[in-house]
């Protein structure tokens, strides 16, 4: 016999406690079932189901990776819950990048930009190119913007995409960042490719890329430190 949210005891209940000592103290077990709401008939109540969930994923960087087909690949998970799961994670991710967003007016260096960058980028396994669009005094006018996700290759990335995005944001400066998944930030020669080919392109078009980062695993490279001449 599965027990139910209702079976509880009304203070043993998780809204209940999250009401009356906050949100930390319930487990990611009762966190997920707030969110979820109720079961399914599949699985009977929400305990069930994300007993079930867990059981796959042992921890929250494994459930915050999964796809929607891989969650619902699990029994008692449809599309709807799937999609919360995956908002709910998104949710958090916009929190840490509010934390490190500077400040509207402050100038915008490469630290800023790897910090930002790696609240989007960690845990990715593709490479991911961010745009970061700056006004004439460095600081930043949006949020980044994915360019391109793969491999950065010269021949298949066009710096048209870049500026066409810089143009659209009245951006009179740029800085580009990609992460490695592998987690080490040394450039590679496609890299330094692409950096060279995007900052010959500004300068026609009048913007001016100031640097490129490469993000790796709580580190990261400044290719416009390292490789000044390609500037």
């Amino acid at each position: 016999m599965s027990v139910t949210i209702q079976d509880l005891p009304l203070v043993d209940r998780p809204r209940e406690r999250l009401r009356s000592f906050g949100a930390s103290s319930l487990s990611l077990q009762e966190l997920l079932g707030i969110i979820l709401g109720h079961g399914s008939s599949k699985v009977g109540s929400v305990i069930n189901l994300t007993k079930n969930i867990f059981s796959k994923y042992k921890s929250l960087e494994e459930l915050n990776d999964a796809s929607i087909p891989d969650l619902t690949s699990i029994e008692g998970v449809g599309y709807v819950k799937a999609v919360q799961i995956k908002a709910a994670f998104e949710l958090g991710k916009r929190l840490q990048v509010e934390y490190v967003q500077p400040q509207s007016g402050n100038i915008f260096n490469s630290l800023d930009a790897f910090k930002l960058a790696d609240k989007y980028l960690k845990n990715e396994k593709k490479e991911h190119l961010l745009l970061f669009c700056l006004d004439s005094r460095s600081r930043l006018i949006t949020d980044p913007r994915t360019i391109s996700i793969g491999t950065l290759d010269s021949s298949l990335l066009h710096p048209r995409e870049i500026y066409i995005a810089a143009i659209k944001n009245y951006a009179s400066r740029i800085i580009l960042a990609h992460n490695h998944p592998s987690g080490a930030s040394l450039p590679s020669k496609a890299d330094l490719e692409v950096t060279k080919q995007v900052s010959d392109a500004g300068k026609v078009v009048g913007i001016q890329l100031i640097d490129h980062i490469v993000v790796g695993a709580n580190e990261f490279t400044s290719i416009g430190e390292l490789y000044p001449d390609l500037f």
